[in-house]
């Protein structure tokens, strides 16, 4: 499996426990261990990677493969 860096791409979250979260398009600023967040065209939305999918770069990204700070992810590969 490849390193995955989200930090400043651009997302859209097509997958959701949390209905209200489908939808969501913007760009990564911040990735915590459990959370992401992304800026979208009117606000800041933090969303749990646990139970979502996201498209980065047309590829379909399971977000529980994310779970972990950014740093722990690429000891992992």
């Amino acid at each position: 499996m490849k390193h995955i860096a989200i930090l400043g791409k651009k997302v859209e979250i097509i997958q959701s426990s949390n209905r209200y979260d489908v939808g969501i398009k913007g760009i990564v600023i911040e990735d915590t261990k459990n959370t992401i967040k992304v800026r979208t065209e009117n606000k800041v939305k933090i969303l749990p990677k646990k139970n979502i999918t996201l498209i980065i770069n047309d590829k379909k990204i399971d977000g529980n493969l994310l779970i972990g700070k950014e740093e722990e992810r690429i000891k992992r590969m």
